[in-house]
């Protein structure tokens, strides 16, 4: 049987060609220095068979923002490969359950990851929790209804890096679903620190805009694939990031977005399912949305200290039965909360509500309706009334987002 263990920093190497081959990559160059200052060797997991690593995961800290902006620990799982010789032998799974005992160790009451596919995670306690789609707008036939006091301006890479960071940490206190972003994430998916083994990032232009006092409070990073049709421009922007603070930093970069010249459709990935792009367009059936799919997985390791941590739509008090296949979060809890504050503890009193740690996760972030996923039996109602009620608890007034791919 594999050994599951976390690597010493000599076996990093080896790691990541596994993490490679996991993904169909064969590449076998060696860049183990440039990932060594942004690998925890003591999160990073492998599953060793002769001294061979045949499996791997590793995981990160970060803060995500919960509802009513209370920020809590998680561990960012990524990486999580099985090399084809040696799939469907539970490698994965050992390599979580290490995982999320660990988190119990380290006090990190929630893991979180992006799943691959729908079917793996489940089976683990992860529950689907936020959702993102694309938007593609047709600039030859709509514009923006207003205009934006806010300026924009191109800068370098570099100013962008420092100024797109401070931005984004000020939104995600504030964006249900957001997590932190490390040092090392800005460097390596703006191309500043480049990895042999990963694809180059592509040239692209950085915007940032203003207020008047000169405070950054939008930024986007764009790039354009220039194409002529029957010697007619159409060329498309694709805007791989649009960070926002405020309503006039929106119109202000999609109007820059939108009027470029040669361009006739932009194209956004990623974005939330409440995005304000088609509302602020004259026309806003040119803003199509499309790609819809689950984004962000959460998975409840300590149901007291992240339930606690929340705040809720209304006050209520109910009764949850949680059941979990790995331990963990199994138990029966009393939560008592409100937008005010909130208390969780485990009770022995009759439970209104059971269900799966993995809907508690689809639920936890208030992208997800109970009631919905009741019909389809993610929960069982035992208390009349308790399952309306504590939806509206979980509920919340604009769906959670997360933009951060890792």
């Amino acid at each position: 049987m594999a050994d599951i263990r976390t690597i010493a920093s000599s076996e990093l190497h080896a790691w990541s060609v596994a993490v490679r081959r996991g993904f169909h990559n064969p590449s076998e160059v060696d860049d183990s220095e440039q990932r060594r200052a942004l690998t925890p060797l003591e999160r990073t997991w492998g599953a060793f068979e002769d001294n061979l690593i045949v499996a791997t995961l590793r995981s990160f800290p970060v803060q995500i923002t919960l509802p009513r902006v209370q920020a809590i620990p998680a561990a960012a799982v990524t990486q999580v490969t099985t090399t084809a010789t040696h799939r469907r032998q539970g490698l994965a799974g050992r390599l979580i359950t290490a995982d999320l005992a660990a988190c119990r160790e380290r006090a990190e009451p929630l893991s979180i990851l992006i799943a691959a596919e729908w079917p793996i995670y489940g089976r683990w306690g992860y529950g689907p929790a936020t959702e993102s789609q694309c938007y593609t707008v047709d600039t030859r036939r709509t514009r923006l209804l207003e205009s934006s006091p806010a300026t924009v301006d191109l800068v370098d890479v570099s100013d962008f890096r420092q100024a797109a960071a401070r931005l984004y940490d000020r939104v995600q206190g504030c964006q249900v679903g957001e997590i932190s972003r490390p040092d090392w994430f800005w460097d390596v998916d703006l191309g500043i620190l480049a990895l042999a083994a990963r694809p180059d990032v592509p040239p692209a232009f950085h915007l940032v805009a203003s207020d008047g006092a000169g405070t950054v409070i939008g930024a986007a990073r764009y790039r354009v694939e220039t194409t002529w049709e029957a010697m007619l421009p159409a060329s498309t922007v694709t805007v791989d990031m649009l960070v926002s603070q405020h309503l006039d930093a929106d119109r202000a970069l999609w109007a820059h977005l939108l009027s470029l010249d040669l361009v006739t459709e932009v194209v956004a990935r990623d974005r939330p399912v409440d995005e304000v792009l088609p509302w602020l367009l004259t026309d806003a059936r040119r803003a199509r949305a499309s790609k819809r799919h689950d984004f962000l997985w959460c998975r409840v390791v300590d149901v007291p200290a992240v339930l606690s941590a929340r705040r809720y739509r209304v006050d209520g008090r109910v009764v949850l039965e949680i059941t979990d296949a790995q331990g963990f979060a199994a138990g029966r809890y009393e939560l008592t909360g409100g937008p005010a504050g909130s208390e969780c503890a485990a009770t022995t009193r009759s439970a209104d509500l059971s269900l799966p740690v993995t809907t508690l996760g689809a639920i936890l972030l208030g992208g997800f309706s109970l009631q919905q996923l009741a019909r389809v039996g993610w929960a069982e109602e035992h208390r009349m009334g308790s399952l309306q009620a504590t939806d509206l608890m979980f509920s919340t007034a604009a769906p959670p987002w997360s933009s951060t791919w890792f």
